[in-house]
């Protein structure tokens, strides 16, 4: 008997003690200084984001601030001619430093994989450190649990609504709105044509080189679809109503640098070209939330977009141009827009080349400037730069699209804003999307409301004011080599 106790007594001693699971280090990577670069402070925020990316993972999680995390970590980024050095010290949240590491390279070219290198050095040091740190801790005493007796009901208890997080749509158990299948093709644009008889649709959406026909109602059906050819690169997509009754479709191109645009309409459900090289960017638009109009911008040879914004009507390939609006700084077909405040006083706003909202007086001064950074599109064009290359390193200036700014009739400015994983210089990967609303208070834009952040790019958005309702564009699935992408559509009703 004796010797039976000691050999479970022995079984048990084992028990007494369970090393822990290593937990997860919290880290905040603060700000990353740059010296000796252009764009020094988007600089800055592109590598602290790629950092904080590239150290996240099993043993690494990376919080939003320094308050919630276990190590902060510090760099700096500096060149000497074409030799970089990025530096990088994690600290305690006492301020002891863990470790130290740094990367060297001779281009940009070797830059984002220096950022790996430098985060695996980092996220190294920082496990073995979190290792060591590990000490065995003590079982849970055994409770003795009182008889459960088990019937027709389930004896396990249900977890509470907390140990769930679940999106509001599933926790109300309604989208508040529509939501597409999946569509072929990574459109970049879109753009709303007729309401049908049956309370649905026209959409138009178009890729680099292609423009699709669609109905809405139920679903999403595809009538009809064009191939442009690969000579030119489509990027803008607008719809007019012209007097006959029929829609024309401008479909707004670059070829060489320049504009060649086209104009399409619907026939016997089928997409018919009626007019092409117009040497014109379009844009239809509610300047101020007024009627909707035809608008059209020259091109320059050393400016991307030149002259004023003026009204157009067409006459076969021919363009008239009338009653100029002249642009603010910065300020251009695709980037602008106008609104009026209580006093039918007319203001201007637009989206900068960094992305700050900013609102202009009549005389074009500038009267505020937001905080916060909006727009953001991967669509661009390339115009030849060769004059500049010896400091670009280009022979091509590339010139990035931004999203639209569009006015309700109430007043209302509705912006896009895409943030993302991936913006450094000429390279950008946006992976959420939401639309803000502001309304002027006198002084300053003021936040409305907001939709709630897309899970995917959104290359494009449209407001139907006459039904209230939100058209969002997503890219669910980006095109390769041998694909041409996916895309869907969401329609949302604001209340």
């Amino acid at each position: 008997m004796k010797k039976m106790i000691i050999l479970l007594a022995a079984l048990l001693v084992p028990l007494t003690v369970v090393p822990s699971f290593a937990a997860q280090i919290r880290l905040f990577v603060a700000g990353i200084s740059a010296t000796g670069v252009q764009n020094r402070d988007e600089m800055q925020a592109t590598l602290q984001t790629l950092l904080a990316s590239r150290l996240n993972g099993d043993s690494i999680a990376a919080v939003g601030s320094a308050s919630e995390a276990d190590v902060v970590v510090t760099g700096t980024y500096v060149i000497f001619g074409k030799i970089f050095s990025l530096d990088a010290i994690a600290k305690t949240a006492a301020g002891k430093t863990v470790t130290r590491a740094f990367v060297q390279g001779e281009s940009q070219d070797e830059l984002i994989p220096a950022v790996g290198k430098l985060a695996d050095k980092l996220s190294a040091e920082l496990v073995k450190m979190s290792s060591n740190s590990q000490k065995p801790v003590p079982a849970p005493s055994m409770v003795a649990r009182p008889n459960v007796t088990i019937s027709g009901t389930s004896a396990v208890l249900p977890v509470s609504g907390g140990d769930f997080i679940k999106p509001r749509e599933q926790e109300t158990n309604t989208t508040n709105g529509w939501l597409s299948k999946r569509l072929i093709g990574a459109a970049n644009l879109m753009a709303i044509g007729k309401t049908l008889p049956d309370g649905g649709r026209e959409i138009f959406l178009a890729e680099a080189h292609r423009i699709t026909f669609y109905r809405q109602g139920n679903d999403m059906t595809l009538v009809s679809e064009a191939e442009l050819g690969s000579e030119g690169k489509i990027i803008s997509l607008d719809t007019f109503p012209v007097n006959d009754g029929s829609l024309d479709v401008y479909v707004t191109m670059i070829n060489a640098g320049e504009p060649s645009s086209q104009v399409w309409q619907v026939k016997n459900d089928k997409l018919v070209l009626v007019a092409e090289k117009m040497p014109f960017y379009f844009r239809s638009a509610s300047l101020a939330g007024g009627a909707k109009k035809l608008y059209a911008q020259a091109v320059g040879r050393e400016d991307d977009f030149y002259g004023d914004v003026a009204e157009a009507t067409r006459n076969g390939s021919t363009v008239i141009m009338k009653n100029p609006i002249k642009m603010p700084r910065y300020g251009t077909i695709y980037n602008f827009n106008q609104f009026r405040d209580h006093d039918g006083t007319t203001f201007t706003v637009v989206i900068d080349p960094d992305g700050y909202l900013i609102v202009y007086d009549q005389e074009m001064k500038e009267l505020w400037r937001s905080n916060d950074k909006f727009g953001g599109s991967e669509l661009y064009f390339q115009k030849d730069d060769t004059i500049n290359a010896r400091v670009t390193g280009s022979i091509y200036r590339w010139v990035f699209m931004n999203q639209r700014i569009q006015i309700s009739s109430r007043g209302e400015i509705l912006v896009g804003k895409n943030d993302g994983f991936w913006v450094l210089g000429n390279s950008r990967s946006y992976k959420r999307g939401a639309v803000y609303c502001f309304v002027w208070n006198g002084s300053s834009l003021e936040e409305k409301w907001r939709t709630r952040e897309t899970q995917n790019y959104m290359p494009d958005y449209s407001f139907d004011e006459a039904r209230n309702e939100l058209l969002i564009l997503q890219t669910v699935q980006r095109p390769g080599i041998t694909t041409r992408g996916a895309s869907s559509l969401s329609i949302k009703k604001v209340e």
